[in-house]
């Protein structure tokens, strides 16, 4: 074991650890995801039951649009409910598919109220005509709500987007099933929210060293790049995973989703063996299609022979919903304590804030 490796090793993370670096409380907000499922849910019924009109029929089209942290619930939420019927997409930018008009429910969600990429959509969906549901703490967006007579589902202010994931991703999960476009069974959401609890117990600091297996994945982590592969249902886990890793611990990583790199990227690890030896593949393993499960199994063992560390990450639950959920929760714990490690607070992104503020100021020239 090189020094290096055996300072990181000691490096104790424990709530000594968290006391001194996590000075915005993201390990509070990562506590609250099940109760932030839950109640974000509870109240996106209510509020899409008061908006309901039993003329309306259901929507032809589905396009969910927002940005970071307000877009990954959009695709969890999407993985959540298989088989749906009608055309559906998620907009990371500023303009709506073609076919987005008359009949299709446009679901706009910004934490802030203010993010430019999706405020344009929503603009563009009333002019039209699309029926609009805007999710927001407040800002632009929920008076381009008020202006519409759109529905608003108001989500807490004071959290960093990406740690209000529970918050963004219910009001989709309860409309898909208000507009009758999914079933959203309610025991599914009490599975999720009873695996989460569970998780905030065993991947929190007071758990054991051995039986921490956030902790020891950060470890196997720390300083190397960090790859992740999911498959079918966990493709946007393997986006979550990525965003939390840069966002929490200032790192660099990449997502990639079989069987697509099977056919492409898995090229690029037969060369430049330094760089191979400095990354970590992680597998995400929870979709049922035995098909998806072999792939995941023989490309791990071909990246393993190319040079990488590889480790593999099973999910939980019988649900979609709740197998979904158990693997964000872990990557989430794990970006968490690979902050620690790299000796970050895991709240603050000063480039991405300072890159606004210069968008902010090219705009107003």
């Amino acid at each position: 074991m090189t020094g290096a490796a055996q300072k990181v090793d000691s490096i104790a993370l424990g709530a000594a650890r968290v006391r001194e670096l996590d000075v915005a409380d993201m390990l509070g907000a990562l506590e609250e995801l099940p109760r932030q499922l839950t109640g974000g849910y509870a109240v996106a019924r209510r509020v899409l039951a008061g908006a309901a009109d039993e003329s309306d029929a259901a929507p032809t089209g589905l396009v969910v649009c927002g940005m970071g942290g307000s877009a990954i619930g959009a695709d969890l939420a999407l993985a959540a409910a298989s088989e749906l019927a009608v055309p559906t997409a998620v907009v990371r930018g500023y303009e709506l598919p073609a076919w987005a008009g008359p009949g299709t429910l446009v679901v706009a969600v910004s934490y802030s109220g203010d993010t430019e990429e999706t405020l344009a959509c929503a603009e563009a969906a009333a002019a039209r005509g699309c029926t609009l549901l805007c999710v927001a703490s407040g800002g632009q967006l929920a008076g381009l709500a008020a202006a519409c007579a759109a529905p608003l589902v108001m989500v807490p202010r004071g959290c960093q987007p990406r740690a209000a994931l529970g918050y963004l991703t219910a009001p989709v999960l309860a409309a898909l099933t208000a507009m009758g476009l999914a079933s959203i069974d309610d025991d599914d959401v009490a599975e999720t929210a009873r695996l989460l609890r569970e998780g905030v117990i065993e991947y929190g600091p007071g758990s054991g060293e051995d039986a921490n297996r956030a902790r020891m994945l950060a470890r196997g982590l720390h300083g190397r790049q960090t790859v992740v592969y999911g498959a079918g249902l966990t493709t946007p886990v393997a986006r979550r995973w990525k965003g939390q890793i840069n966002e929490n611990a200032k790192a660099p990583a990449f997502w990639g989703e079989l069987p697509e790199i099977d056919h492409n990227e898995l090229m690029g690890w037969t060369s430049l063996p330094a760089i191979s030896a400095s990354t970590v593949g992680v597998f995400l393993d929870g979709d049922a299609d035995p098909r998806l499960v072999r792939r995941v199994a023989l490309t791990a063992e071909e990246l393993r022979s190319r040079g990488l560390a590889v480790e593999t990450v099973g999910a939980r639950g019988q649900s979609r919903l709740a197998r979904l959920f158990s693997l964000v929760q872990l990557g989430d714990y794990v970006s968490f304590y690979l902050a620690l490690l790299y000796g970050v607070d895991p709240t603050p992104v000063g480039a991405i804030q300072a890159l606004k503020s210069r968008l902010a100021a090219a705009g107003s020239d």
